[in-house]
This record gives C-alpha cells, structure tokens and sequence, in this order.
C-alpha cells in the first residue's frame, strides 16, 4: 500500500501503512467558493520512528522507503504551498511524552492546490488529490482524483511503501532483526486512533463516511475496526449545490 496524504482525508492510508503505529486528527472545511481549512494533529511515538527507520537502514538499496516523519519540513511546504495557492497558518513540530508530534494548519484556495501541497510537500508524489465535480441534479460531489501536476526538479517527491523490504537476500542476522522490527511495529498497533472529518458548504445528499453530522462526514479509525474501516477512506460526499459559487471541476 503506497502512503497517501489526500487533501481532508489525509493520512489514513498513511497510519494504516504504519500498522497502526499513529494518531491523527484532520479536519477540512470547505467554503461557499471552494476555499477552506485544513488543520491536522498527527502523533507517531519515538519508538516506531526508530523501528522504521533501522528498517530502512537494514536495506538501503530496497526501492520499497519506510515512511520518515522528520522529513516533513516546513520550508518545502511554504515553497509548494506558495506556488499553489495555500498558506500555511500553522506548522509546530516536536516531542512530547515520548511520541514525535506535528501540529498543522492551512488555508487553501481550492482543492486542487491543498492537494498539491499535501501530497508533493508530504506524501509520495503520486498526484493523488480531492476535487469537487458537478453530480447532477444541482448538485456537487467531493471526491477522490488523480491531478497531472507539473514536475519540479527542486521540490521532493518521494516514493514510500507500506511493505516490509525484500529479506530473500538478506543474511541470517539482518532477516532476525528486520523481524524484530515488525513485531515491535505490530506491538504498537493499540496506538491508532484517527479521526477524519470533513464538511462541506451545502447540505448533503449522500456520504461514504460511516457517521454524519449536519455538513459533516467522520471516519473513526482505530485497532478494533482499522480492517474493514481502511478500506473506505477515500471520501465521496455528494452536497447541494444550491447559492454556492464553486465552479466544478472536470476530470
């Protein structure tokens, strides 16, 4: 599974990718005009940082990255988030009680740019985004897309899976450890407590999240129902489109 930071539904494919090893609370609120906000409290504890990265220290070469949670920096961020109409209001990283935590906040002009961001500044680069597209009837619809986002040879894209390295060449000794690691990793998946929510400006029609509240769609992700609850975290809210001044997108 590719780690993904989807604009609003950010990182639940992330945290599951961990195995479970995060938490995270996001929420998105969009505008009449297709503006909004993005704030997002993420927390990975020292001791699965530290897993994942020997693992990655254990095969180098592999083309399969674990995730790094230090390499989130704030400056290529700003420099993304200025070319795409984003700004970033907020941006706290560091450790508190054992666990690496980063506190973000950030105004978009449309989705499209906050995408850009999230997953060129963030995640793997792979012009995975949200978008809002005419659903008929008057209606609009927030939902998964694929973006063609121009390439720049100075900003970071980076490539990141979920599966553990290829151990079929590996010695005795480094395939011991990279099972202790997976074990320390699978030992921590009680942590995983997500919290996703996204609302939109215009009453809603249909929701895939399993809980609404008014404008509000939630999905409520942790150890006893990650399995069956990852597997819709892709958002598709359908709203009325009535007195709002967003123009759909087009795929």
């Amino acid at each position: 599974m590719k780690i993904r930071f989807l604009a609003g539904c950010v990182l639940a494919a992330a945290l599951l990718a961990l195995g479970g090893c995060m938490q995270l609370h996001s929420t998105t609120i969009v505008n009449k005009d297709g503006s909004g906000t993005v704030t997002m409290k993420i927390s990975l504890s020292q001791s699965v940082a530290e897993a994942l990265k020997e693992m990655s220290e254990l095969d180098p070469d592999s083309d399969q990255k674990m995730p790094d949670f230090s390499s989130i920096d704030r400056d290529e961020m700003e420099k993304a988030a200025k070319k795409h109409g984003v700004k970033i209001t907020k941006f706290s990283k560091g450790d508190q009680d054992g666990h690496m935590i980063l506190d973000l906040g950030m105004e978009f002009k449309d989705l499209k740019g906050l995408s850009y961001v999230m997953d060129h500044a963030m995640g793997e680069g792979g012009n995975d985004g949200m978008g809002i597209f005419d659903a008929g009837d008057g209606n609009l619809v927030l939902r998964s897309t694929q973006y063609d986002f121009p390439t720049d040879e100075d900003e970071k894209s980076v490539e990141v899976e979920s599966e553990m390295p290829d151990t079929s060449d590996m010695d005795p000794a480094k395939m011991q450890k990279m099972m202790e690691l997976t074990g320390k990793l699978m030992g921590a998946i009680s942590e995983m407590d997500v919290r996703l929510e996204i609302t939109v400006p215009g009453d809603i029609v249909s929701s895939n999240a399993p809980q609404t509240e008014g404008r509000t769609s939630i999905w409520s992700i942790n150890s006893s129902n990650m399995m069956t609850a990852g597997q819709n975290t892709e958002p598709e809210i359908v709203f009325s489109g009535k007195g709002l001044k967003i123009k759909p997108q087009t795929d």
